[in-house]
C-alpha cells in the first residue's frame, strides 16, 4: 500500500465516474481506445491510475489532479456517432464517409 501513500485525496473508480457524470463502462472504453493509440505510436494522454497491487482485485484508484485532467479530457471529446469513439459506439462506423477517407488516406500514404 506504500504507493497510494501520497498526499491528498484519492478516489476509487466508482467516486471518479460519479465526478465526471459517466459510466464505469465510458472510462474503460477511454483507457481502451488509448491502449490502441499508443499501440500505433502515439503518446498515453490519460493519466495512470494507481493500482493497490495488495488489494484483492488490484484496485485502481485517482487522485485530485488525475480527476482534474480527466475532466478536462472529457470537456474536448467530439461526442456523437461520428465522434472520437464512433468506431466503439456506432455499428456503421465502418460505412461512414468519415471512416472511408480516413482509410483512402491511410491508403495513399503507403
Amino acid at each position: 500500500m506504500s504507493e497510494l501513500d501520497i498526499k491528498g485525496t484519492v478516489f476509487n473508480l466508482k467516486a471518479v465516474c460519479e465526478q465526471l457524470k459517466i459510466s464505469q463502462y465510458t472510462l474503460a472504453n477511454w483507457y481502451r481506445y488509448e491502449h490502441i493509440k499508443v499501440a500505433r505510436g502515439e503518446q498515453p494522454y490519460l493519466p495512470k491510475p494507481i493500482r493497490d497491487e495488495n488489494e484483492r482485485g488490484k484496485p485502481r484508484y485517482w487522485t485530485e489532479e488525475m480527476v482534474n485532467e480527466l475532466k478536462d479530457y472529457k470537456s474536448k471529446i467530439i461526442v456523437g456517432r461520428n465522434g472520437v469513439y464512433g468506431e466503439f459506439s456506432n455499428p456503421y462506423h465502418f460505412e461512414t464517409k468519415k471512416y472511408k477517407k480516413q482509410m483512402e488516406e491511410e491508403n495513399k500514404n503507403e
